[in-house]
């Protein structure tokens, strides 16, 4: 089955129910900026989307032989994303039609969809993501001590990670789509990507835990910086001073500017 074969046989079983009054696609198939690597996002919007939801697994397995599926739900909005035979990737997200929002392509209906609202500071998100990294560089006298170098490895690839949820918040206050996880090129800055592709490999040694511990130092705190400006975020300066006094009395070394 092709990604445009899922579409026309879930768009059948959703046209074919009373209860749908409408649907579209969403994520970048919506937006028109899908590749050959996109999943599927379908929107529907009913009256009842509790109880549409609850008979919605039924309806999917109509469609395909889904080896996978998760859910997510709160009061008037349930999202589940799907695995089928053919590793075809589609979530649905089940809602009220005064919820739906967003870039949209209509698959069948009459429902006005409003754009969606201008993104908006997050300064708590911001101040937990720079808290997070830096609670987790001061963890690397403990794993050097104890030897775990493995670990260490994955506190690295923890820092990366942090790293990127930090340029993306700034790229989407600057104006950039919010796009999934699987999608950088576009979203980032061309500087900013090509400095996060040049960070060193990780290997689980003491040396190469302490390189890439400190070249994420590097990378991370001047961009935080100046996404807690734009954001109005709290800078966590004693917690920030902490870890630098820290890291220099047990393995003498200095983090980034």
């Amino acid at each position: 089955m092709t990604p445009d074969e899922l579409i026309d046989r879930l768009t059948a079983q959703l046209r074919a129910d009373r209860r749908v009054q409408a649907a579209w696609l969403g994520g970048s198939l919506g937006r028109g900026a899908a590749d050959q690597f996109s999943d599927v996002d379908l929107v529907v919007a009913t009256d009842d989307p509790k109880a549409y939801a609850a008979d919605w697994d039924a309806v999917a397995d109509k469609v395909a032989t889904v080896v996978h599926r998760q859910r997510m739900a709160d009061a008037t909005t349930t999202v589940v994303t799907h695995v089928t035979a053919d590793w075809l990737r589609f979530d649905v997200t089940i809602t009220t039609p005064d919820r739906v929002r967003g870039q949209l392509r209509p698959l069948f209906g009459e429902l006005a969809v409003p754009a969606d609202e201008p993104p908006s500071p997050d300064p708590a998100r911001v101040e937990h993501l720079i808290r997070e990294f830096l609670r987790v560089l001061g963890l690397l006298p403990v794993v050097l001590g104890r030897g775990e170098y493995a670990v260490g490895a994955s506190g690295s690839g923890l820092l990366r990670t942090l790293i990127l949820q930090v340029m993306l918040e700034d790229a989407v206050l600057q104006g950039a789509e919010r796009a999934g996880a699987l999608r950088l090129k576009g979203i980032l800055p061309a500087d900013r990507l090509a400095a996060y592709a040049a960070l060193p490999s990780i290997e689980a040694t003491r040396t190469s835990v302490v390189s890439a511990h400190l070249a994420c130092s590097r990378l991370f705190l001047p961009v935080a910086r100046e996404l807690a400006e734009r954001t109005g975020a709290t800078w966590p300066d004693a917690m920030e001073q902490a870890l630098r006094k820290h890291l220099r009395r047990e393995l003498g070394i200095e983090i980034g500017p």
